[in-house]
């Protein structure tokens, strides 16, 4: 008997084992595809953007102490490939882009004809922007009036915050009426440049050398503040109320 049990034990221990093999097919690599994009109009080392072939997009992550303005792109793509706009095409004015969100795509053309298209995502390693209400009470809000038959007359308000841009040429501020129509932007009368953590508005009538926002602002109405600091945004809850006494 003994024997025997040894027999059956080795032979358990001597069968192969049964495994299974998952074959992937092999795709092909297409000749449309964008393979490097990178930013060269910086300091030292160039900003590589990461590409998803899956989903065709381009994301850029940009140092806010940069502060860029414009981006110079450099671009590789599929051997016999041209992609428009060209490598080296410069992306000018990203205020406006940041603030109105529009949409940047590049076209790679294949030796074959066929075109794929990618989307540019700039994504900005920025500190969050957050602003102190002007008027304590929504209800209640602060006034102010300018009379506008005067040779002079002026009003002023200051705003608190923090994320302000350390340039003043980076940071617009505008008037958003209740049907978030924006009106401005607001003279910055001073700018606190130590902690940067305060703005301050004059808003001037005289003669013909007035604010050009009083030309556009109705003879009343009440108004958030909203201020755009490089690639950030952030609007007053409460409301600044504004009285231009004598306007036509």
């Amino acid at each position: 008997m003994k024997k025997i049990y040894y027999t059956w034990l080795v032979a358990f221990f001597i069968l192969p084992a049964c495994t299974k093999t998952d074959i992937i097919p092999f795709t092909p690599e297409t000749d449309n595809q964008l393979l490097e994009y990178k930013i060269v109009n910086v300091q030292g080392n160039p900003i590589y953007g990461a590409i998803s072939q899956q989903d065709s997009s381009i994301t850029v992550y940009l140092p806010f102490y940069l502060q860029l303005i414009t981006l110079e792109p450099e671009i590789k793509v599929s051997e016999g490939a041209t992609v428009t706009p060209a490598s080296g095409a410069m992306i000018e004015d990203l205020l406006d882009l940041f603030h109105k969100g529009r949409e940047i795509k590049y076209n790679v053309k294949g030796k074959d004809g066929k075109v794929k298209i990618y989307t540019l995502h700039i994504q900005v390693q920025q500190p969050d922007l957050t602003l102190q209400e002007v008027s304590a009470d929504a209800a209640n809000p602060n006034s102010y009036s300018l009379n506008m038959d005067l040779d002079f007359d002026s009003f002023s308000f200051g705003l608190d915050g923090a994320g302000f841009a350390s340039d003043l040429d980076l940071i617009k501020v505008m008037l958003v009426d209740g049907q978030n129509k924006e009106y401005g932007p607001l003279n910055i009368s001073t700018f606190n440049t130590t902690d940067l953590t305060r703005l301050d508005f004059t808003v001037i009538r005289y003669k013909d050398q007035s604010d050009p926002i009083l030309a556009t602002l109705p003879a009343e109405g009440l108004y958030r503040i909203r201020v755009y600091s490089y690639a950030k945004v952030a609007t007053t809850k409460n409301p600044i109320r504004i009285h231009l006494l004598n306007k036509k």
